[in-house]
This record gives C-alpha cells, structure tokens and sequence, in this order.
C-alpha cells in the first residue's frame, strides 16, 4: 500500500472515530426526521437488542459485527439498548424510531416495518457496515455515537420495483442474491424477474426439460443464434428450482417480492425452438419489432393451453407472489393472418382484427392463473381487452398517457415509465447504453413523478400501485459490472421517488447526500456504480465532479489507472491528443475522456467495393464520407467470404487505423468471425492484421509503413440478422 492510500486509511479511521454529524445522509429521505442535536447515543460492541422479528434482530446483529471490535473492553461503561416494539399505529412498510441516550426504541406493526427501520438504523453506522466479508483492512471501531433523533417513516407508494433481464444476458444465482441486497438497503420491495425472452429461456420445468436443454442456451450449434455478444461459443444458463426456490425466499426475508416474468405469447422464441409445435402452421418469416421471426405462439392451438397451465403449475410452486407477468407485448400478429387455427378462433369469437387475439389470450392465461391462485400482470397492451378482471395489474412502459388510459379503464396500473425509468437508457451521449427513447441520467430519474399530469378525480389514486425501474440486457455482457453502472446512482434515485413524500424531495438535496455519505455506501456493498466523468477543455482545464473524487491522468494515450497521476491544475503537454482523463472515487473509475478537438483524423480519398448485399439505406458509398452513423449495413447475414475493401487512392501514412463494425448507437450486429488485412505500398500481398475484439480491431502500419488497402474478411456466421461497418477512423 502507498503512502498516500495508507494517510487516507488513517483518515477514514479517525473520523470514523469520532461523534457523527448530526446531519444524516438518509437514502430514500425518510417522511420526518427530528435531530436532538444536544444529546447522543453510543454504539458499541455489548450494544443489547430485544424483541423484533428474529430474523430482522440477526440480520441487524450480522452488520452490527462487521464494524465493532469485539476484543477487549467496552469504552462505554452504560451498554445501550435497541427494543424493538409491536404496535397498531402504522401502515404495514410505516415504523418509528426513537433515539434517546442509552435507549433506541423501533415501533413498527409488522415485521417489514421494523426491517425497514433497521435499513434506517444501518444508514446512522460507517458505510463499512455493508461490507458483506471482513479484509485486512477492515475498520473495526470500539464505539459510534449519534445525535439523538426522532423518525417517523412510511413509504410513499406500495411498489417500489427493479426490473432485471436475465434473457438476453445470463446472471448466476450468486449475483442475484446480491442485487437482492442492494434493493433491500434502498427499501426497494419488487424483483420483476424477466426470465423468459426470445434469446432464452432461464427456469427449469421439469415437465417440459427442452425449455432448459434447447431454449437456454445460444450459439453456432444451439438451437438459438448467437446475440448480444454472446459469441461464437455455447453461451446461456438457467434457473433449477431448487435455485429459484433459494432466491425467492432471500428475498422474502429481506421483504422482496419477485414477481416472475415468462413473455407470452411474442417474445417466445426460446419456447419455440425447444418445442416448435407450439407455433403458428404457415412458413411466413413474419418479423417481429426486434427481427425475430417464429417467435409467436398459436393461439388457437388447444394443446399449446395445457402446456402453458403445466408450467405455470410449477412455477406457482415456487413463486408466491400473487401476480405472475405473462408479457403479452410486440407481438407481430400478422403471423397470425397466416395460421388456419388462429383464424377458427378469430371466426368462432366473431373478431375482426388479428390484435383482438391478445386479448382473447390474456384472457385464457387470466383463467389459468386464477386457478393457482395467481393474478395476471401485463404490459400495457392488455388495457383494450374489457373483458379482463379489473383486478389484473397494467405496467406500462410508455407515457402518462397511457398510464390514464390504464387508470381511466379501472385497472390498477405500475409505471415503468421509458423516458425516465428504464435504466438501458445512455446516462450521457457519449457513453454506452440505447437512446431510442432519450438521454436518461440520475437527475432525470429523480425528476419523476407517478403521478404528475394524471386526472385521479373520483377516489382513483388506489389504482396507481407505484413504479419501478426497468433494466433490459442487451448491452450488459460487457464491460464487466455494466449492470450495476446502469442501476446506480439511478436506482438510489428511484427509491427516493417512491419512498418520500413528493414535497420532502429536492435533487440538490439528493445529490449532496449522494456526495458526502451514499456513494460511500455503495462502493463497501460492492457495487461498481457509475461516477461521472470528469469535465476538460481545449486548454487542459480539468474539474472533478465531485470535490471528493480525484480525477487521473495518462501522456501516453492509455487508461488511467490507480497508479496514474491525480490532476492538480492545468495539464500542460504538446501533444494533447494523447492525453487521457478518468474520475476515480477509491477504486471506482468514470468512463475516460480526453481533451476535446485534439485528436486529428485523416480523411483520405478512398473506393470502396463490397461482396455483400447492400441495404440500401445505408450504402457503400457512406462508408467514404467519413461521417458520423452513416455506415454501411448488409441486406442480410453475411457469409463466410464475404469482404469489404478499402482502397486509398495514394499511399497513407498514418499512426493507427481503428475498424469498427456494429452499429454505433446500441452496438449491436458487428462481425463476430472475421479478420482485418491490410496491403501495404511496398509489399504484393495483403497482412492478416488480427481478428475482431467486441466487433472492433486497431491496426498499428508495421514500422510506419504507407498504407494501400484495407479489407474486412468475413470468416464465419456473425451475430443477428445484418451486419454494420462503419467508417474507418484513421489518425
């Protein structure tokens, strides 16, 4: 350890040491909180706990001995007391807390209640008190003392969820378990567990075992194509029961409902290729809105009913939540235009419409649920259907519009809400992440209101349960703990939104307590949440984004590193294009920048010729502009053999030649097998240069050798149904 990092540990233990400020940094902000500011309570390790819950008092106990030292004396010759007391005065998630000198006192009607002051309590320790193991450098502290504090807390609205896609990139149990955690200490109470999707199928049902054999796995040989950077080899995963059992009842305990996802009857292609019986009778490659094609399931197929009433058999078994979601979203109805079975259906009802199907399968799925005592939740696309119970729930993912439309039809309704809730979204336009719907960063999360520009007249505001964040995975297989980059600080934001009470919140306010206290939190739960990247100009002006975080820097072109350089003023250099800039909070580093304009590319005359089918829309001849998104795309697959060639019209020097494929804004449909080859002005044939890495590859001119040509080599199948080449960047 440095000498540096070893001051900074001292420093984190002397004030560790020392009374806290009467100032609590309290992640969602609590309804009322009344400091004492002339009298304290002391923490330390013969603290004594009575009545509660027995798992809420071992739970409290287990964080409690993560940052009290157990050997030696007490400082405190009056051990104090947390009394956990039952009473009727609170709603059901509602408590209170008392801390008066020597004495704690949480009063809460149920169980979820004392839990969620003990989330409170928790958030009066040190941060260390998350960490789930203890290290050599562990803070271990003899006593902590607190102001003296009266809270009175209940949450804003009953369902505060997170959405988790494990189908298009897989998590193991393990990771599960700790996000369980994490929306635990953020007083989140609702896992929609979205396990079934076209790109795989995660639960084990015994009865049907090809759902996990055929519909989890993807890849060259799988029944399923490679998608979302899955690659060239087997990739996939599920759920056994017993696992899903374990799951289920962590979170029970942590007062988490999971309410699980199986997407019906679109979004079905795991289930059609582990039983492709269940799909329409016709051969029409009807696309859906993501390019699938035969990923939707007969609706007049009898039999496809039972099948789907066995799974659901199972899965009530192990799922007690009282909704099940069952999708039925994006379907691509025409598919059912061509299937003689769904038109019987449409006859014998009297339909006129093929999107009236869904709702006749909403409504047979209602039937099934009911039977196991399950109630349906679906995507908004159910609201047309009148004759659903009006007890089914509605998640809408679209506007407050749709959430009246939802309301004004009596259904109880969630929002998802995609213009400021579903956390796929970019956080800025230069980092990772989709942007179809816009540019969604913490501010925009917190801004949120469920119910702004809603008409609740006539005693409606039941019907607005809460909302809940949503967090597709497309995009989440790489970098490493890109997951919890998007979530946090976002979901943090999220839970304020539906814990406290709409006039107690203010994004400044959030901000600071991000700053001085949560970001600490996060970092000792271990998550690897996203800090902003520091600001830099063309003179080599840099600025933190917070004054607790350090921004570092590289000469040479590289990632900065813990080892690099901390900023202390103006970054002086002649060669500015190769200075790199991150924000480190400990080990936790931004996205990289550097100084704006610096870099200069090369922009040489070239022809480009192409064996593969052209889309139209996205000619070759984009690829000679080099402009920003406008690439070329393929018509289709490409093929083994496949090229696309770039030759210079004179010899080019330059220093590097980066050549990127995939689309550039969601970074999906790049070349998977293929190499990059370069012929050079002084040799007859072309240099392998290397295959692609994450669709990319950098080609360094050997002894900084003129340049004549470059060409892309298809070398095998490539992930989705088209391919993107982009414009070479040259410098």
């Amino acid at each position: 350890m440095s000498v540096h990092r070893l001051f900074l540990a001292a420093a984190v233990l002397l004030a560790s040491c020392l009374p806290a400020m009467a100032q609590f940094d309290f992640v969602p902000k609590p309804a009322s909180v009344q400091v004492d500011e002339g009298a304290s309570f002391v923490f330390d390790k013969n603290l004594q706990i009575t009545g509660g819950d027995p798992f809420n008092v071992q739970y409290l106990q287990q964080h409690l001995d993560r940052v009290f030292d157990r050997r030696g004396d007490s400082w405190n010759s009056q051990p104090g007391r947390i009394e956990f007391v039952r009473t009727k005065s609170f709603p059901r998630e509602g408590y209170a807390i008392s801390v008066k000198p020597g004495r704690i006192v949480v009063s809460a009607t149920t169980r979820e209640g004392e839990f969620y002051a003990i989330q409170t309590l928790l958030q009066m320790l040190p941060p260390q008190v998350y960490r789930r193991v203890s290290g050599p450098d562990a803070l271990l502290l003899r006593q902590w003392e607190i102001p003296c504090v009266e809270i009175v807390d209940q949450p804003r609205f009953p369902w505060r969820g997170s959405m988790f896609d494990v189908s298009r990139t897989f998590f193991d149990k393990a990771y599960i378990l700790r996000h369980l955690d994490w929306l635990a200490y953020h007083k989140i109470n609702k896992f929609h567990w979205h396990l079934t999707d076209d790109n795989g199928w995660r639960m084990e049902i015994r009865k049907y075992p090809k759902l996990t054999q055929v519909g989890a796995w993807r890849g060259p040989d799988e029944a399923l194509e490679p998608a979302f950077n899955s690659g060239n080899e087997r990739y996939g995963g599920y759920y056994t029961q017993e696992e899903m059992k374990e799951i289920v009842a962590y979170a029970a305990e942590r007062n988490i409902e999971i309410i699980p996802e199986f997407d019906l009857p679109g979004h079905s292609k795991a289930l059609a290729v582990s039983y492709p019986e269940m799909v329409c009778r016709h051969d029409a490659e009807i696309k859906s809105v993501q390019g699938e094609v035969h990923n939707v399931l007969c609706v007049g197929r009898e039999k496809n009913y039972v099948i789907l009433e066995n799974i659901i058999k199972e899965m009530a078994s192990i799922f007690p939540s009282k909704y099940f979601h069952i999708g039925v979203e994006e379907v691509a109805t025409e598919s059912w235009k061509h299937c003689p079975d769904c038109q019987a259906v449409m006859k014998k009802m009297g339909y006129t419409d093929e999107s009236q199907l869904q709702g006749y399968f909403a409504q047979r799925m209602e039937t099934i649920l009911a039977k196991y005592g399950k109630t349906l939740e679906g995507w908004e696309d159910i609201i047309p259907t009148e004759t659903l119970s009006r007890n089914d729930l509605v998640l809408v993912w679209h506007n407050q519009n749709v959430m009246q439309k939802a309301i004004d039809a009596g259904f109880p309704v969630v929002t998802q809400n995609c213009f400021y809730l579903y956390l796929d979204m970019k956080q800025t336009p230069a980092e990772r992440g989709h942007s179809w719907a816009t540019i969604i960063d913490v501010e925009r999360v917190y801004s949120f209101d469920p119910l702004q520009e809603l008409d609740l007249s006539g005693g409606r505001e039941h019907l607005v349960k809460g909302l809940q964040g949503g967090l597709w995975a497309e995009l989440l297989y790489y970098p490493p703990h890109f997951s919890e980059y998007q979530l946090y600080p976002r979901l943090s934001a999220l839970a304020e939104v539906g814990w406290t009470p709409q006039e107690k919140r203010d994004y400044a306010d959030f901000d600071g307590r991000l700053m001085r206290t949560h970001f600490e939190r996060l970092r000792n739960m271990g998550i690897q949440f996203r800090i902003p990247m520091p600001e830099v100009d063309v003179r080599g002006n840099v600025r933190s984004p917070y004054p607790n975080m350090v921004v570092r820097y590289t000469f040479d072109g590289t990632e900065p590193t813990l080892a690099s350089p901390v900023v202390t003023g103006p970054v002086v250099t002649d060669q500015p294009e190769k200075l790199r800039f991150a924000t480190f909070y400990g080990d936790i580093k931004s996205q990289t920048v550097e100084v704006p304009g610096a870099r200069k590319y090369l922009t040489p005359a070239v022809r480009v010729e192409t064996t593969l089918q052209v889309n139209p829309r996205y000619p070759v001849e984009n690829l000679s502009l080099y402009e920003a998104r406008k690439p070329l795309r393929s018509a289709g697959a490409p093929k083994a053999g496949d090229q696309v060639l770039f030759s210079f019209e004179a010899p080019l020097n330059c220093s590097r030649i980066t050549v990127q494929t995939a689309d550039a804004v969601n970074n999906f449909y790049g070349v998977t097998q293929g190499h990059v080859e370069v012929k050079y002005a002084d040799a007859k044939d072309f240099v392998n240069c290397g295959t692609f890495d994450m669709y990319n590859r950098v080609v360094v001119p050997a002894g900084g050798r003129p340049v004549l040509a470059v060409r892309i080599v298809i070398d095998g199948p490539c992930e989705g149904k088209a391919v993107y080449i982009q414009p070479l960047i040259i410098e």
